[in-house]
């Protein structure tokens, strides 16, 4: 902690600093020029594969973690792809989108403080235990594509991130105690505002703000909210020593999974989804780093 501020004075500055944020007087990360012109081609409807790997191939970073991270044992290829136009031909303009956005989210901050990389490997081994859970719920139960929610994970953090690019721009030594206190007192209010400045769909901006209501249900059927509050509830049970939870049976979450997947008897507090098939959930984590 800087000399002569006190924890308290250390937090106020911050606190101001956030408050700017999220009253508008202060510019919210935008995305990178090669990750907007993706989201526009894919958006228009003749499209073609190949004018979506020309756009990638200008960012050499972005080109190596596509190829790289489309052989996780997620996308169960039979041969993995080898080349970018492989990633994009096979995987689809979805999963490929998902991809870009999660490579965007990962350089969102710069990284240039040692405390700060620290805190920021934190939240990003979260996110990577959250997104990976996810996706494996959505294969498994067969509820919607495994990539939409590995990108409404992934966004999930969104705000957390945007928190420490905050803190890095004040003069203030990085404080982690104080990073976690303001993110959870302004993360989801300034992640939302930050996706939907992206324009990103209103499912994700649900996830962001609504996710961790344990008890709630907001829709009939199981939805992407449902796999996120599973997801985020197994993320705790797998990072948390102790964790203070409910049971799992209680989650409103919980009783709106497909039957044939609503089991927890095998190991106390945990899905039977989760628990019977860790060593493949950590191969997808492992894929990540």
């Amino acid at each position: 902690m800087p000399e002569g501020l006190s924890q308290a004075g250390l937090e106020e500055c911050y606190r101001e600093l956030l408050n700017t944020v999220l009253s508008g007087n202060t510019k919210l990360p935008s995305l990178p020029d090669v990750t907007m012109q993706v989201r526009e081609a894919i958006a228009e409807e003749n499209t073609t594969s190949a004018e979506i790997t020309e756009i990638i191939m200008k960012d050499p970073a972005l080109t190596a973690y596509l190829v790289q991270t489309a052989s996780s044992p997620i996308y169960r290829r039979a041969v993995p792809p080898k080349s970018l136009s492989d990633v994009v031909g096979l995987l689809g303009f979805s999963a490929t989108n998902s991809l870009v956005m999660l490579h965007t989210t990962r350089n969102m901050v710069e990284l240039n403080d040692a405390n700060a990389r620290s805190i920021f490997q934190h939240t990003w081994d979260r996110l990577v235990v959250k997104a990976s859970i996810g996706a494996y719920i959505a294969q498994k139960t067969r509820s919607m594509p495994f990539d939409e929610v590995q990108l409404a994970m992934l966004l999930s953090e969104v705000g957390s991130l945007t928190v420490l690019s905050s803190m890095l721009d004040s003069s203030q030594e990085i404080d982690s105690e104080i990073y976690f206190q303001m993110c959870r007192q302004y993360a989801k209010h300034i992640g939302g505002a930050v996706l939907r400045k992206w324009e990103v769909d209103s499912d994700f901006i649900d996830v962001m703000e609504k996710s961790g209501q344990w008890n709630e249900f907001h829709d009939d059927d199981f939805s992407l909210l449902d796999i996120a509050n599973l997801s985020i509830y197994h993320t705790v049970r797998m990072t948390v020593d102790a964790p203070t939870l409910p049971e799992v049976e209680s989650i409103g979450a919980f009783k709106k999974l497909p039957v044939e997947h609503r089991r927890s008897s095998k190991k106390e507090g945990w899905l039977d989804l989760i628990s019977d098939n860790n060593d493949e959930i950590q191969a997808i984590i492992s894929s990540f780093k």
